[in-house]
């Protein structure tokens, strides 16, 4: 029965002929990628007539005391004794991982994926245990991690050892003002209208704050960093307010 995809026929004449002119008139005709040794230097003598292209190529090695080897599609002709160019290793396959759940603490999702991806997922000490919910079925480690980060005032950064998820900014210590210094009476005894109070600055208009724990909110944050509270409803009213002006 015919085979579905036939051997190319190879036909060589050699008398006396370079064995590596052979090899590249044998490659030639199968229409193959070759490479061959420098030290394959010698005399060839042959006849080969409508021969397949795999007989043909083990008839010409063993006449020039060669041997050959396939990588990626090329193939590599040395003398008998020389070391082979090493196969290369198949490409890595990312890792997927799979995170579906609601009300999730990040610190449990760093766990998980650490445990999917076989790799480290720190989580740095001052970050809040934010709650989160997810749905991403198969998806790689640096896409969850550009999910987790979204609008939550987190980001993440390599390390030697996998992944470090860090606050984008470190949180701002609200302060008291401290009250101004008393000022020291006027000893000065001439009479003078009495002082009025100085004309209050209007404030400035309030910033967003999180309602749970009053922490500054940025228009582009999803969940508070402080205590993990759901802002998405307010950052987006704001926006829109925003917008208007």
């Amino acid at each position: 029965m015919r085979r579905l995809q036939e051997e190319p026929r190879i036909t060589l004449e050699a008398q006396g002929k370079d064995a590596r002119e052979v090899f590249a008139e044998l490659f030639a005709q199968a229409q193959k990628s070759f490479v061959v040794n420098v030290a394959v230097e010698r005399k060839v003598y042959l006849s080969l007539k409508e021969v397949p292209f795999f007989n043909a190529l083990k008839l010409l090695c063993e006449a020039t005391q060669t041997r050959f080897a396939v990588r990626d599609g090329v193939y590599y002709i040395e003398p008998l004794g020389a070391s082979l160019p090493p196969e290369s290793p198949p490409p890595a396959e990312a890792k997927r991982i799979r995170l579906v759940g609601t009300a999730i603490p990040l610190r449990t999702v760093a766990r998980e994926i650490e445990k999917q991806a076989g790799m480290r997922v720190e989580v740095a000490p001052d970050v809040p245990d934010l709650r989160l919910s997810l749905n991403l079925p198969q998806s790689e480690v640096e896409t969850v991690l550009d999910a987790l980060c979204a609008g939550t005032g987190l980001r993440w950064e390599r390390t030697a050892q996998g992944y470090r998820i860090t606050l984008t900014e470190p949180p701002k210590v609200r302060s008291t003002p401290a009250p101004a210094p008393a000022q020291s009476s006027d000893i000065r005894t001439s009479s003078a209208a009495p002082r009025t109070a100085p004309p209050r600055p209007t404030p400035p208009e309030r910033p967003l704050q999180c309602p749970k724990c009053r922490y500054n909110l940025q228009l582009d944050w999803r969940y508070c960093p402080i205590c993990g509270a759901f802002v998405k409803h307010l950052t987006d009213r704001a926006k829109r307010e925003q917008g208007r002006r």
